[in-house]
């Protein structure tokens, strides 16, 4: 049936900082798809419009200009309120495609979506806020049904970076059945390939002798207009972003951004864009934003020597993973100088400039910190933007105000809860 779903996020959308510091929950990525395109799979004749927090809408809008931003205009069709920290869809798009009357679905306590008949909708504006709506909501509790679903969520980031080869699975084996007939490609003599029938290669695709392309445990995905390089060897399951130039090194089993240089070891991590790690260094079992540059030999520790859990800090409390392989967590506009170490189970916040050659052994390195472990600065704002104009101009993208407008908020800790849904 035709569908409007609306993606929102919740008070726990605190619990993925730092990623979702300069971007909704619903856009960080699992597999090959941003989390909010995988609804695609289950509602196929669908539209999207977002709701998040208002200080990011600006840059969120400029991003995804054709998908509408915290103004919800109403269409014929019923509305569905979508947790944007969706995992496994579970028996949801059945109960939706069944529900005859205005209906809450939960998860072990959790709102994963509100369905909202056409009946119910007739009392509220043709274009409304997400504030409008949250007020509706509370005022039609007795209206609307509770039903448990066995969709589930997400709750930190290192979940997601858990799923990476199973979303990159699923989202090929979905995303293969309209792969367009690539034109452009050119892969030079001496490549090497394993299960090549298990490979995409985008538009102007360029694989250079030398390279290893291996998709024996999972598909490969390379996005239009990138580039493989000599030496360098892809493990599926494995995606590479559009745009991007992979170097010599082994990627195994990561999502990687669009406009990415990727060179060394990354294993079992995700890049969110323009992400430059051009030399050698290990990064594993990690997730990366946006405009995050690695020194050379810049590597983490994602194992204890013991093997035990690995312990973290977050928002200043201590979390356990209740995983052994964890690395870290890194937010956008960071830099690593040349032979930073990272210790398992880091948080670093955005804007952070880390090095010194030695060890970082803090589990929570908070946004705008500059120097290494025990000697840490405040990093000054206009010198955060400067470096982010620059960095913006070398990949030819436009610093705009709205960009700068984030940054200073974040230095500030001038950041909103208006838009996040409180039902």
């Amino acid at each position: 049936m035709s569908l409007h779903i609306i993606f929102f996020e919740d008070e726990l959308v605190t619990q993925f900082t730092p990623l979702t510091l300069c971007r909704p929950v619903f856009t960080l990525r699992a597999g090959i798809l941003p989390l909010y395109e995988r609804s695609k799979k289950f509602f196929t004749d669908s539209t999207i419009t977002m709701t998040c927090r208002e200080h990011l809408a600006p840059v969120i809008n400029e991003q995804t200009k054709d998908i509408p931003i915290n103004i919800i205009k109403k269409n014929d069709s019923p509305i569905l309120f979508l947790n944007g920290r969706i995992r496994d869809y579970g028996n949801l798009p059945q109960l939706v495609s069944e529900a005859k009357h205005a209906t809450a679905y939960y998860s072990d306590e959790e709102l994963v979506a509100i369905y909202l008949d056409k009946e119910i909708l007739n009392n509220l504006p043709s274009i409304a806020t997400i504030h409008e709506y949250n007020d509706y909501f509370n005022s039609q509790k007795d209206q609307i049904i509770d039903f448990h679903t066995t969709a589930t969520l997400y709750n930190y980031c290192w979940e997601i970076m858990a799923d990476v080869e199973k979303e990159i699975c699923d989202d090929y084996k979905w995303l293969e059945k309209s792969f367009p007939v690539s034109k452009g490609v050119n892969v030079h003599d001496g490549v090497f390939w394993v299960n090549m029938e298990n490979v995409y290669l985008g538009h102007n695709v360029e694989i250079m002798p030398g390279a290893v392309i291996d998709a024996s445990a999972g598909p490969v995905y390379v996005g239009d207009n990138s580039k493989i390089e000599s030496h360098a060897a892809i493990y599926g399951p494995t995606a590479i972003g559009p745009n991007s130039l992979i170097l010599r090194g082994k990627i195994t089993s990561s999502s990687i951004g669009h406009t990415s240089r990727v060179g060394g070891e990354v294993e079992w991590s995700i890049f969110q864009s323009y992400v430059n790690k051009y030399h050698d260094g290990f990064i594993g079992h990690s997730y990366v934003g946006s405009w995050v540059n690695f020194g050379a030999m810049t590597t983490n520790s994602d194992l204890k020597n013991n093997y035990s859990e690995i312990r973290t800090r977050l928002n200043g409390k201590a979390v356990n993973t209740d995983s052994n392989k964890i690395g870290s967590f890194i937010g956008d506009h960071t830099k690593f100088g040349i032979g930073t170490l990272l210790n398992t189970g880091i948080q670093i916040g955005v804007c952070s400039n880390l090095f010194g050659g030695t060890l970082v052994t803090d589990k929570e390195v908070k946004s705008f910190s500059w120097g290494a472990t025990g000697n840490y600065k405040k990093y000054d704002v206009e010198k955060a933007i400067e470096t982010a104009k620059i960095v913006y101009d070398r990949r030819n993208v436009t610093f705009s105000s709205h960009d700068e407008k984030l940054i200073r908020a974040l230095k500030e800790d001038n950041l909103t809860t208006n838009g996040i849904l409180k039902f």
